[in-house]
């Protein structure tokens, strides 16, 4: 008879996760994996099949537990310019501003877009980050301009999480994200009085 499972799934995927966002995929070893979730290599495997069983299933939890949430709150169907900022400003606050960045951008580094473990992951979100930017764009600054506008912010949104690893100073980056937005408040002004 098979034992069942004594272990939250999602407090072990969370787990998982962030040991694999700070330590890469390569790099994160059964003994850290271990460490992180509580759990011993045989539930691991049991549970997952492997390691990047594990790694798949705690990607698709960060994207769905994690991306789509920040996503719907900063850059949703009723956001404006003000709370796709937050978006950005967000990033240079906990958690991600702990100097491990976001898996799921660690992921596009570590393994780029190839078919793979983490190709799902990486464009559902590239996917999610840039309908919802674009979204947002065009509802405030209209439809004119509003691509190139949100091809730019999906550079800096990327950008910034991946600078945000590498001891660049986070009040730069603020300052940097804030003359973007006060550029975009500026369009909104002008699309505004076109209306």
């Amino acid at each position: 008879m098979a034992r069942t499972r004594s272990f939250d799934r999602d407090a072990v995927l969370a787990a998982a996760g962030n040991a694999f966002r700070q330590h890469g995929y390569r790099d994160a070893s059964i003994a850290e994996l271990e460490r992180a979730t509580g759990l011993v290599s045989g539930s691991i495997y049991n549970a997952f099949g492997d390691k990047a069983g594990l790694f798949r299933a705690a990607l698709e939890h960060y994207v769905h537990g994690f991306v789509r949430q920040r996503v719907a709150a900063f850059a949703g169907a009723d956001a404006g310019l003000e709370q796709l900022e937050q978006l950005y400003l967000s990033v240079l606050e906990p958690p991600l501003s702990d100097g491990y960045g976001c898996l799921v951008n660690n992921s596009i580094i570590e393994f780029g877009t190839a078919p793979g473990i983490a190709s799902d992951g990486i464009a559902e979100t590239l996917t999610l980050v840039r309908e919802g930017i674009a979204s947002v764009l065009a509802r405030e600054i209209g439809s004119v301009g509003a691509e190139s506008e949100a091809m730019q912010l999906v550079l800096l949104y990327h950008g910034v999480l991946t600078l945000s690893r590498s001891g660049t100073s986070l009040e730069a980056m603020r300052g940097a994200v804030s003359a973007t937005f006060e550029r975009l408040h500026a369009s909104r002004a002008q699309h505004n009085k076109k209306q």
